[in-house]
Parts: C-alpha cells; structure tokens; sequence
C-alpha cells in the first residue's frame, strides 16, 4: 500500500467524522443548515458538503462553524505530572532526533 494512500484514507475518515460532530452538534442546538450559515456567514452548500465529510472542506471556514456551535480545539491529553504524553508518530526518512 502506497503511503499516500494511507494519508488519504485516514484523512477521509477525519473529515467524515468532523462533520458528523458538526451536524450532531447542529441538530442538538435545533439549527437548521440555512441559521448556522447565516449565523457563521458560510454558504448552505458549504455546511451540505462540511456534513457530508468532504476531506477537501476549507479548513478555517470549518472551524469558525465549529466555534460558532461551541466546538473548540481540543487540548492535547496530559500526564499526572502535568507534561505531555509523547507521540506515536511515523518515522520521518532521512530524519535524526536530537
């Protein structure tokens, strides 16, 4: 599997279950598509395709409609002593720490 195609797929299923956060948060407030693109100034067919989980989704329109339904950026988890935990992340070619 190609690694591009990997980053694909999983920025698909972000952008899926982004915009099913934004929708479920929407329908519990009673906001219809037509109110929250009035209230955030984005087009109906924006928040169509943001719901819908277009992984191409302009991200700062994005995460103005987020804001505007009390969605905020998530803070990074912590350990007891207060640090960050360290990430598991893929190795970087051609990449040395320290």
């Amino acid at each position: 599997m190609k690694r591009g195609h990997t980053i694909d797929r999983r920025a698909a299923l972000a952008a899926q279950t982004f915009g099913s956060l934004i929708r479920s948060r929407r329908q519990a407030l009673a906001m219809s598509q037509d109110q929250l693109a009035l209230a955030t100034g984005v087009g109906r067919r924006f928040l169509i395709e943001l719901e819908a989980g277009k992984a191409t989704c302009h991200l700062g329109r994005s995460l103005v409609v987020a804001q505007a339904l009390g969605l905020h950026e998530a803070q990074p988890p912590t350990s007891d002593d207060g640090s960050l935990p360290a990430l598991d992340l893929p190795d970087i070619p051609g990449h040395e720490d320290g």
